[in-house]
């Protein structure tokens, strides 16, 4: 905007997680001990983010970071709040994430973007769980620009128990399509898209004897 280039828009879909994981906590079905919060993340929002999460439903809470040792101490240290009946926010990744989180980065992200209602995949509607871009940069708002713009209507395949699996109410070999009609070469859900997919992960370790 400030160099006035006009070609370039952006269609924005991010979303927020302390709210998604306050809904999680609602269903009936959905039973956990504690939560690793993405490091990622959190260097750019604090930690703070995370105390309703640990204060409103007793939720032990540790920010980690990506490595395996990262991730070997935030569960222990998960399993040490949970000794203790504490559920509180710490933070593991400590090298990178501070409790306030990047004061500056969170200035822009309010001038550029503002809350929105957003669907989360087998969440629904979640209120105030997304951002839109403001009305300020609406130049460079997508959806603004190619509003006329005609977009097929989204499918989704009603074998496909992704929302399950991401909840973590079903595993991955529930599904019937699992490594079959539905495989990392041909995926039918999200949960079987990249490395990182939940499904992904299952199919290309269920046989590996060495782990």
């Amino acid at each position: 905007k400030a160099t006035n280039i006009s070609n370039y828009s952006v269609l924005c879909a991010h979303k927020t997680i302390p709210e998604a994981l306050m809904v999680l906590l609602e269903g009936d079905d959905v039973h956990l001990d504690g939560f690793m919060c993405p490091g990622h993340v959190s260097v750019i929002i604090g930690a703070r983010a995370y105390e309703p999460v640990a204060e409103q439903h007793r939720m032990p809470c540790v920010v980690a970071g990506f490595e395996a040792a990262d991730m070997a101490k935030a569960i222990e240290m998960l399993l040490q709040q949970i000794v203790d009946q504490r559920a509180e926010v710490e933070i593991e990744y400590s090298r990178s994430v501070t409790r306030e989180g990047n004061r500056e980065a969170q200035d822009v992200c309010d001038q550029v973007f503002a809350k929105r209602d957003t669907e989360w995949r087998g969440l629904g509607i979640i209120p105030n769980s997304g951002f839109r871009i403001r009305e300020s940069f609406a130049t460079h708002d997508a959806d603004a620009i190619f509003a006329n713009l005609e977009v097929p209507n989204a499918t989704t395949n009603t074998g496909c128990i992704c929302g399950d699996v991401l909840r973590g109410t079903r595993l991955p070999t529930d599904c019937t399509l699992f490594g079959t009609a539905c495989t990392p070469i041909n995926p039918v859900g999200p949960c079987m898209v990249s490395s990182e997919g939940t499904c992904a992960a299952y199919l290309r370790y269920a046989n590996d004897t060495t782990t």
